[in-house]
């Protein structure tokens, strides 16, 4: 992506110039969750939404949910095979390591992955009814927490250090640090090939047989 203002080339995954002035300035990220309507509805029932009513009607086009794959159903072949290309994956940037975890293998957990990336304790928070993940640190208090689930439906985690219960944005909705929030970890989803063709050096979550 190009900005107006002054002609730099940002990169789309990591939100860095890459060319122009700006060249070697990073975008600060932020959370962006995947979600149902339903479920953000119940979070944020002050929500707007996105209207196409403008007078740029021209440049939107008509998409059925599940229309056919415009490749022809063939598979993407590019770099890294430990997984199909278009495989969704939580990739979770940390300093200058990066780790990646397929959708479909925390769909195989009961939502919640405590783990650690670059020394850093981080919780993976993942909601099946939305196929979605988030990644938060596991540190609260200045002290080392484990996550458990707790309610699914709407998503529910709690620490062990102070017994707070969490929803999927990493909000205190009960206990201790009811209102507090939990310090968002830089990630996001993305399909393999395009995390796999920045990250090469990725570390890639497999759960244990």
């Amino acid at each position: 992506m190009i900005d107006r203002e002054t002609g730099s080339v940002w990169s789309h995954l990591d939100g860095e110039a890459i060319d122009g002035p700006l060249t070697g300035a990073e975008m600060e990220f932020i959370p962006i969750l995947l979600s149902t309507w339903g479920d953000w509805r119940d979070l944020h029932p002050g929500t707007v939404v996105l209207s196409d009513d403008t007078p740029f009607r021209s440049r939107y086009r008509d998409v059925e949910v599940g229309m056919p794959n415009p490749r022809g159903g063939e598979d993407l072949l590019y770099g890294d095979d430990r997984l199909k290309a278009e495989e969704l994956v939580l990739g979770v940037i940390s300093e200058e390591s990066y780790a990646a975890y397929p959708l479909f293998e925390l769909s195989g957990t009961d939502g919640i992955v405590n783990d650690t990336i670059d020394q850093l304790p981080i919780v993976i928070f993942y909601d099946a009814e939305s196929n979605s993940a988030t990644a938060f640190s596991r540190v609260i208090d200045g002290r080392e927490a484990q996550f458990e689930l707790v309610g699914s439906d709407p998503f529910r985690a709690r620490d062990n250090v102070t017994n707070t219960t969490w929803n999927i944005t990493g909000a205190g909705v009960a206990g201790a640090a009811e209102g507090d929030a939990l310090d968002f970890v830089v990630a996001y989803v993305s399909e393999w090939y395009g995390w796999s063709a920045y990250h090469p050096d990725t570390t890639l979550f497999v759960l244990p047989e």
